[in-house]
């Protein structure tokens, strides 16, 4: 019997479990190893924060999911592996076989190197994490974000509407070291910046950070204090591809070919953040990128152990929609910068299809 392991309980292999449901593979031996039995959805950060879903409406029950598959579950996480002999490493001790491996797993949050993570400063990677510490951080006298993406923007917003709702008396501080969402043009950076001044968050960019203290942080104009403080700088690669020595891009994500598979190894297949598609425009990855991936993923590992066929993910274009607190949200329409309701309520459409399956 042939073995299965699916590493990481990433949106693709939630979908994979999905499929694998209504169409088992013959004399297969699969098990899903993920650090924790619930996978978090970050579409929902924002409505979580901002109060607006409980918690057991953000997360899909993994172990659940697999046993609904006939999937044996595991709780734990690959710390490396060997292609040439198929055996995986988990960071328990534990060494596990495999004729394939699919690789879902996500990515961590850069720059922690610099700092200590402790009971004031937080990441929310992995995403298991992030009831805990948006808890720990939105009610606090002086709470600071530091980052400059789309989850700095969202989760800032959607705390600093909590925190207006709550009468709390002091904005949350966010600090930028570039510009807000610096991927896209200066003019939609520049008026990202002013809604979220103009719900109060006092925004400071272009700043370097020059150290880091147990409560303070010292940036180029001033000192910032802060009771806790939440880390959101730009994903990185999991170390687990460079330990492994397994190709990878010049950022050290997983190197993929376009039918999900390591073209050095055929029998290693890769999805979602922690891998890059050759030949593919980057992409912003969402449950609809990952749902996709997830389709010809499960296709793909049947055809490579059984039918013979596959097929190629196609290139995705998936537009900006971002959540701004208090019912506002932000997309980009033909170029331009669209503000208010209608992106909030687009949002909103793509939140409940979410939660309905």
């Amino acid at each position: 019997m042939k073995k299965l392991l699916l590493a990481g309980g990433g949106h693709s292999h939630i979908q994979v479990l999905k499929r694998l449901k209504e169409e088992p593979l013959k004399k297969v031996d699969i098990t899903l190893i993920s650090p924790s039995n619930y996978q978090y959805f970050p579409e929902l950060f924002p409505g979580y924060a901002e109060d607006r879903y409980a918690e057991n409406r953000i997360r899909a029950d993994l172990e659940q999911l697999a046993e609904d598959a006939g999937v044996k579950w595991k709780e734990g996480a690959l710390l490396s592996m060997d292609p040439g002999q198929k055996l995986a490493l988990t960071a328990e001790g534990e060494i596990l076989e495999f004729d394939i491996i699919s690789l879902n797993i996500g990515s961590m949050t850069s720059g922690t190197d610099k700092i200590s993570l402790s009971e004031k400063i937080y990441t929310i990677k992995p995403n298991y994490q992030f009831t805990t510490v948006v808890k720990a951080v939105r009610g606090v006298d002086k709470p600071v974000i530091i980052g400059e993406n789309a989850a700095a923007v969202e989760i800032a917003s959607s705390v600093q509407a909590w925190r207006t709702k709550q009468n709390l008396p002091n904005p949350i501080t966010v600090i930028v070291e570039n510009r807000l969402l610096p991927e896209m043009r200066e003019i939609i950076s520049e008026a990202i910046a002013n809604r979220l001044r103009e719900s109060g968050i006092i925004l400071l960019e272009g700043e370097t950070i020059k150290k880091m203290e147990e409560n303070k942080v010292i940036i180029n104009s001033q000192e910032i204090l802060f009771d806790k403080l939440l880390w959101l700088q730009d994903p990185k690669a999991p170390d687990l591809f460079k330990l492994s020595k397994l190709p990878v891009e010049e950022k050290g994500y997983l190197s993929i070919e376009k039918t999900l598979q390591v073209k050095e190894y055929p029998f290693i297949f890769g999805a979602g953040e922690s891998a890059v598609i050759k030949d593919h425009q980057p992409f912003t990855h969402s449950l609809y990128t990952s749902r996709k991936q997830g389709d010809v993923l499960f296709t793909n590992i049947r055809g490579f152990m059984d039918t013979g066929k596959g097929e190629l993910i196609e290139e995705l274009h998936i537009p900006t929609l971002l959540e701004l607190g208090n019912k506002q949200g932000f997309a980009v329409f033909r170029n331009r910068p669209l503000f208010g309701k209608i992106p909030w309520a687009l949002r909103q459409i793509q939140n409940k299809k979410l939660l309905k399956n």
